[in-house]
């Protein structure tokens, strides 16, 4: 185990370096780490999520042969080289991934359809496994290495737009499950600030980064080098779950609907006394919109404290227990980070990261660390900055 340190070469010079096509576009975008609310966007809820200053770095041009050549390296040596036929979809993996984002973006004409072939490259810094969104830098430098010929590519409404076509494509060609606010941040956010997103109506606004009350902010985790799978399925119940609701009710989100809880349930109840094997259990139901309602209040609480500075406000909603929502956490990590000397500690991203985010005192932050470190895989995050296209 160690503090993790990225390549001393830059993204940028190593894609550069690598990709075989000539005069490539280039692009890079930002980790990003959630500070509060991972699992609310189906609800309508709020997000809070920053930026990290490891990036990834993606090299796209043109080729003739009718073929998506993927190469892609991250920083623990790990390698993926793949070509597949521009029409027919890889089984699975990162290819069909990012094939299926390449098409994504065909439709919604952000490439043009006159594509018939592409090499495509990335470096990245980003670690698999630490919870800081590696594959979500990795799209987003994608895209906005694709569409950076468009006039518009540096405002908030094409950003927007690029960060739901991506999220789009990975629910559609990924078995991972999809935290749309990784996307939405790296391709929007960045800068010194935190980026709150009320999904309710879809707006960004920023909130002040925690670093700003004396503290430094670390991931923690078990190992390296892996994504995290084994709560996809629970996760995309629940999600199914949250979207036959909210078309039953005729209602974009569950936070519009007045009495959600109690209404849910007994919509449950309804479709369980009329046959309907596929419906969860009544207290499931409950269980789980109970959790997106006062995780929605959390983060709403923790964007409030650290706009108005509240700092011990803060740490005490973060170390808070959330509602039961049937997903496995790391509690043993948060604890003992806790233990060591976090002020605060959290998981990374319930259901899709083991790991845990650290806030730790400023004085104590590298005992802390070099502690964790001979137990665990130790990755600082500093503040980073959005996507951006590379001259």
């Amino acid at each position: 185990m160690a503090r993790f340190k990225p390549p001393a070469q830059s993204p940028v010079e190593r894609v550069r370096a690598a990709h075989p096509g000539a005069s490539p576009r280039v692009a890079t975008a930002p980790g990003t780490w959630v500070l509060i609310g991972e699992n609310v966007d189906h609800f309508g809820g709020v997000t809070l999520a920053g930026t990290a200053s490891l990036r990834a770095a993606a090299a796209v041009s043109p080729r003739r042969d009718g073929l998506l050549s993927f190469t892609a390296r991250g920083p623990l040596g790990q390698e993926l080289v793949a070509q597949t036929p521009y029409d027919d979809a890889p089984a699975a993996g990162l290819e069909r991934r990012w094939w299926g984002l390449v098409h994504t973006l065909v439709q919604r004409q952000v490439l043009s359809r006159d594509t018939a072939g592409l090499d495509i490259t990335v470096e990245s810094d980003v670690p698999v496994g630490a919870g800081l969104g590696a594959l979500y830098a990795a799209d987003a430098a994608i895209a906005l290495a694709l569409a950076a010929g468009h006039e518009d590519v540096d405002t908030a409404p094409f950003r927007a737009r690029l960060a739901e076509v991506c999220s789009h494509a990975v629910a559609s060609h990924s078995s991972l499950a999809l935290l749309r606010a990784r996307h939405t941040v790296a391709l929007r956010g960045g800068g010194e600030g935190v980026s709150v997103l009320d999904y309710a109506d879809g707006s960004l606004t920023q909130a002040p980064h925690p670093s700003r009350h004396g503290v430094r902010v670390f991931s923690l985790a078990k190992e390296l080098g892996q994504p995290y799978t084994d709560q996809r399925e629970a996760i995309a119940d629940h999600r199914a779950f949250i979207d036959a609701a909210c078309a039953n009710f005729g209602v974009d989100s569950l936070r519009q609907l007045p009495d959600a809880s109690a209404r849910v349930v007994q919509w449950v109840e309804a479709r369980r006394a009329a046959g309907d094997e596929t419906a969860p259990a009544p207290e499931a139901a409950r269980r789980w919109v109970q959790f997106c309602e006062t995780e929605t209040l959390r983060s709403l609480a923790a964007a409030k404290a650290l706009r108005s500075r509240r700092v011990n406000e803060l740490f005490t909603l973060l170390n808070s227990p959330s509602e039961s929502h049937g997903l496995a956490t790391p509690d043993a990590l948060v604890a003992l980070a806790r233990e060591r000397g976090a002020v605060a500690a959290r998981p990374a991203a319930t259901g899709t990261s083991e790991a845990v985010i650290a806030f730790v005192p400023v004085r104590e932050a590298d005992a802390f660390a070099d502690a964790m470190a001979r137990d665990f895989e130790v990755v600082e995050v500093l503040p980073g900055e959005a996507a951006r296209v590379e001259a």
